[in-house]
């Protein structure tokens, strides 16, 4: 119903905007009726009419009156709709507005006046009805007051529909400029990634290792995901969990016993969304600024529990001694992924980054959007998952 309201009231067609003129006209002509309607009721009573006939008939002239009195409506709300206000007022003219205005006023009035003397109360003689009585000037003033109502409704409507016209412009420009910001984010995300990746492989093959097949097969896996998978706003938790466990896996065995590692996960996390790639980053660091610094026995440990919409999630890794006032923060994963929180969960997320002087941690409190079955992706989104 609201899609076919928005259409009927901002549609360009030839056909849907003469059918909206004439509703409003029509809405116009029956609001004059019912308003002048009631002037005359008093004359038909002192005539002996009775007060339901003497009502129907006010209201009869009056409508009759509106309609003989449109051309003035018309040529007045017209003038300003599109002349005055695309003119003047839209373009910051605002003294020729006045100037023009006042003109318009004039013009309207003596128009009205012509119609009074040679088009209504010639007709109200026709139909033996009483004419209005009113001199050439009173005849000018009469007119103009119902033009002026007329073309203030019209200014009105038409600077409502403006007015929510640039507000959908606005927030346009904001969605889109949304959008352009998560894909860059997103786009750095992946070349990130990848690059960190494959130095992994780069070490594994300087050294000849066994395990670089295994670490090429689940790099396969992995690109798979990021290439398929994630080029939708949201994915299931459960996809993203197992990219994780996937990317510790890959870790595993380029540090082999070297990295002391645990992962703890408890929850349920199905049925549930995610924006892609949003836990990985904090590994990324832990692994790059923590693990591979280490000369000597590193520890991570990753906690991943799930109650109800809300998702907690903790990393905790070792690295090498540094002094306090040297304390790291994270680089470029991190930072792009704070802005990715702030973007896409705003007032719906908690993150505490905590660097000591031996460890590093993270934790991650984040609401949420359960997955309604049922519902189909947007054409959009099918393109880009196919």
């Amino acid at each position: 119903m609201q899609l076919l309201t928005r259409q009927f009231v901002f549609s360009n067609q030839l056909r849907i905007r003469l059918t909206r003129h004439g509703l409003f006209w029509l809405v116009w002509t029956l609001f004059f009726a019912f308003t002048y309607g009631f002037l005359p009721v008093g004359y038909f009573i002192r005539q002996g009419v009775s007060w339901p006939r003497a009502l129907f008939q006010g209201i009869g002239i009056a409508g009759l009156d509106a309609v003989l009195f449109m051309p003035s409506h018309m040529f007045f709300a017209y003038s300003i709709l599109y002349w005055l206000m695309p003119q003047f007022l839209f373009k910051g003219r605002y003294g020729w507005m006045l100037i023009n205005i006042i003109l318009l006023v004039l013009v309207t009035a003596f128009v009205s006046a012509l119609l009074t003397t040679y088009v209504v109360d010639p007709v109200r003689v026709c139909l033996e009805l009483r004419t209005s009585g009113n001199t050439f000037f009173f005849a000018m003033m009469a007119g103009l007051r119902g033009a002026i109502t007329i073309g203030g409704f019209a200014a009105a409507i038409k600077l409502v529909k403006v007015w929510y016209l640039k507000q959908q412009a606005y927030q346009q420009i904001d969605k889109e400029k949304l959008q352009a910001e998560l894909q860059l984010l997103k786009s750095q995300v992946h070349p990130h990634f990848l690059f960190n990746t494959l130095n992994n492989l780069y070490a594994l093959t300087l050294n000849k290792s066994d395990r670089s097949p295994a670490v090429v097969l689940k790099l396969s896996d992995l690109l798979r995901y990021m290439l398929y998978d994630c080029n939708v706003p949201e994915v299931s938790l459960e996809k993203e969990i197992t990219f994780m466990r996937n990317y510790i896996g890959l870790e595993q065995l380029r540090y082999g016993d070297r990295l002391d590692m645990s992962l703890n996960i408890s929850g349920d996390y199905e049925n549930k969304l995610i924006a892609p790639l949003l836990l990985v980053p904090f590994l990324e660091n832990a692994f790059k600024h923590g693990t591979s610094e280490q000369l000597e026995q590193a520890w991570m440990h990753v906690d991943v529990s799930i109650q109800d919409t809300v998702l907690k999630f903790k990393v905790i890794n070792s690295r090498e001694l540094v002094a306090q006032e040297e304390v790291y923060v994270g680089g470029i994963g991190l930072q792009n992924v704070q802005k990715r929180l702030q973007l896409l969960y705003p007032d719906r997320h908690e993150l505490r980054i905590v660097a000591g002087e031996e460890t590093f941690m993270v934790m991650l409190t984040l609401e949420l959007v359960p997955a309604q079955p049922g519902i189909a992706l947007p054409p959009s989104q099918l393109a880009a998952v196919a």
